[in-house]
């Protein structure tokens, strides 16, 4: 890598992703330190700052399991002061790419119920949100959990004593699941279940298995007004990117 910089003089940056979920700040701290030596040692052997920018990544975890933002980018830097004092005397300009932790909190996917049953033994809540809007958790549950808020049919929360259920997508599979064995007020028909820390990855992963439609994206300000950030995808959009402008292809001689 040293070579590779000292053959190519005008390489100025040096990248680094170490963080991820699951990946504690010390570990974080420690591919920073490495990547600080790296540009320590490159411009050393070069006899000039040649490295000027540090790029440290992103991927600090988040708090799935409350409301709680934990780790927070404060506790993150005071772990880099100490681990990699360097890092903030002025001779490096710093990137981030945080995404997931800076996005994270500020999204909900809200499904109405279209029906709810009982299976395997305990109730579940069908919705129009799952492998389509949380592939990873449908897929990989265990590493990818979802808390689910319950409402009432006209938006508020829902009370009543709490039942383990199950809460599924509209996918013609029985693993589609956003969330398995939590215990929630009894979620019945027309009522919404509402996915909780999904501002990230939730929103930019639609997968389009069953030609299920991309949903709507909704903000909204403090003071009570919304806006439409994303229109919902149209069926007609969805024969359009499935090669409706062609369906002859294979069925007229060339």
């Amino acid at each position: 890598m040293v070579q590779a910089y000292l053959d190519r003089p005008w390489l100025t940056r040096l990248h680094a992703h170490t963080g991820s979920q699951g990946i504690p700040l010390s570990l974080m701290a420690r591919g920073v330190a490495e990547t600080y030596a790296l540009a320590e040692e490159i411009n050393r052997r070069a006899g000039r700052r040649q490295v000027d920018t540090l790029d440290i990544g992103g991927g600090l975890p988040v708090n799935f399991a409350s409301d709680a933002t934990t780790p927070t980018y404060a506790q993150y830097a005071r772990v880099l002061a100490e681990e990699v004092p360097g890092l903030f005397d002025g001779r490096y300009g710093l990137v981030t790419e945080f995404g997931r932790s800076l996005l994270a909190k500020h999204g909900t996917v809200v499904a109405r119920v279209e029906y709810a049953k009982s299976a395997g033994g305990r109730p579940v809540a069908v919705t129009h949100a799952g492998v389509q809007v949380a592939t990873r958790t449908v897929y990989a549950p265990g590493l990818w959990p979802l808390r689910i808020a319950a409402y009432d049919s006209k938006g508020r929360p829902k009370e009543g004593p709490a039942v383990v259920q199950d809460v599924a997508g509209p996918a013609c599979f029985s693993g589609d699941l956003l969330a398995e064995g939590c215990a929630l007020p009894l979620l019945e028909q027309g009522d919404f279940a509402a996915a909780l820390d999904t501002g990230a990855y939730y929103f930019a992963h639609h997968y389009a298995y069953n030609s299920l439609v991309r949903p709507g994206i909704y903000g909204f300000w403090p003071d009570g007004r919304f806006a439409v950030v994303r229109e919902a995808q149209t069926v007609e959009e969805v024969v359009a990117e499935s090669g409706g402008a062609r369906v002859d292809a294979l069925t007229e001689s060339p």
